[in-house]
């Protein structure tokens, strides 16, 4: 594992510094980098923002680049991911597109579906939601039960996928489908491409505790959908989400760090003004939370060696999301106490502390314990995939 950056690579990071330095816009500024933002009033602003960055070759930084991308290192996207944090830029969009279908298409694509989907999903001209989800199919998403059935040269989607997370802004859904109903329900699934325009797709928003809008139930009914869209072999699904959950279980580590970091710095200045340093046992959980993101810090340092020398993700990054996800959940909660009695208060209240930042942040910090698989199917998957513990 190393601990260092060629001068090259910090001279990427360097450049894409100042890059950021000069190019943030007006309008993030004067918002306030709002943490909490309505996601819909800004969508726009930030898919702007998203293409401006691609234009200056910011997104897709490892993708080949006969499909839109720049063909540089994991390392130095990494770098520039930090950097995006630092920096109080904007969030970029269609993450579930570039960081999830992108993979899955890159690795087991045809070359139409190359150049098909690649570059408009890089450029955010078309936005992307993931169908994995069901209501009897969530941790156990091999459970699934909305059905492909090929005719002719089409496939008949029926079913119900549920927090698909911007479907209502999606123009794409990548499905889970059971294409043989006959089979192992882990080897009689395909990996599908819907457009979601297609006639007989309903989408239903769920609100969600946080009061945000961005879940959907979707509903699928005779949905037609070209053969030519499915992803690798009728029955090679399994194997697909896999390599895309890989992906998103070990994804943007170093982000991930600068982001809790900057937290940690916040919770730091919080435990001041509020004098809880005072109290010996605020001390002990703050010192935890030192150490744990510093924990955090060489963890991604580490998976970062690991694609840097060619590895894909396997089941060891399942240890980094269960790790980042119960760390940052620990975060919040230490942040939120740190408000008192007041921390209780909804994030619209005019005595909640900080703009009821924490108490915000201690909702939100729950998902991360459910999606891309629960805390406690990532243990499982550590224990019998990474340790090799027989199954009980």
């Amino acid at each position: 594992m190393d601990f260092t950056f060629s001068e090259a690579e910090e001279t990427y990071r360097e450049k894409a510094r100042a890059w950021l330095r000069a190019h943030v816009p007006q309008w993030w500024k004067d918002a306030g980098a709002q943490e909490f933002g309505d996601e819909d009033a800004m969508f726009d602003g930030i898919r702007r923002w998203h293409q401006e960055l691609y234009d200056a070759g910011y997104v897709g930084v490892t993708w080949p680049v006969a499909y839109g991308g720049q063909g540089i290192g994991h390392v130095e996207n990494a770098l520039l991911q930090e950097e995006l944090v630092l920096g109080d830029a904007p969030p970029t969009t269609n993450g579930l597109g570039i960081g999830l279908c992108g993979p899955a298409i890159i690795h087991h694509g045809s070359e139409a579906q190359k150049k098909r989907f690649l570059r408009p999903m890089l450029r955010a001209e078309e936005m992307w939601c993931q169908g994995y989800s069901e209501p009897g199919a969530g941790s156990d998403l091999a459970n699934l039960r909305t059905t492909a059935e090929l005719r002719s040269d089409r496939y008949v989607v029926n079913g119900q996928k549920i927090w698909t997370s911007m479907a209502h802004r999606a123009d794409w859904i990548f499905c889970l489908v059971r294409t043989d109903p006959k089979a192992d329900k882990h080897e009689g699934i395909g990996f599908l491409l819907i457009d979601m325009k297609t006639p007989g797709i309903e989408v239903a928003p769920l609100v969600q505790m946080t009061g945000g809008r961005g879940f959907s139930q979707c509903f699928f009914k005779d949905v037609e959908v070209p053969a030519a869209n499915l992803i690798g072999a009728p029955t090679q699904g399994w194997q697909i989400a896999n390599t895309v959950l890989g992906y998103e279980r070990g994804a943007s580590t170093l982000s991930r760090y600068a982001g809790y970091r900057r937290e940690f710095e916040q919770l730091i200045s919080d435990a001041r003004r509020t004098r809880r340093t005072r109290d010996g046992v605020y001390r002990q959980r703050i010192a935890q939370a030192a150490v744990e993101l510093e924990v955090l810090r060489l963890n991604s340092l580490r998976s970062l060696s690991a694609l840097a020398q060619g590895h894909k993700p396997g089941p060891e990054s399942s240890l980094q999301k269960l790790y980042y996800s119960e760390m940052g959940h620990r975060l919040a909660r230490l942040g939120n106490d740190l408000e008192g009695a007041f921390g209780q208060l909804a994030r619209k209240s005019h005595r909640s502390p900080e703009g009821g930042r924490w108490a915000q942040r201690l909702l939100q910090s729950r998902g991360p314990l459910i999606f891309a698989g629960t805390s406690e199917i990532q243990r499982n998957i550590i224990s019998e995939r990474v340790l090799g513990l027989p199954r009980r």
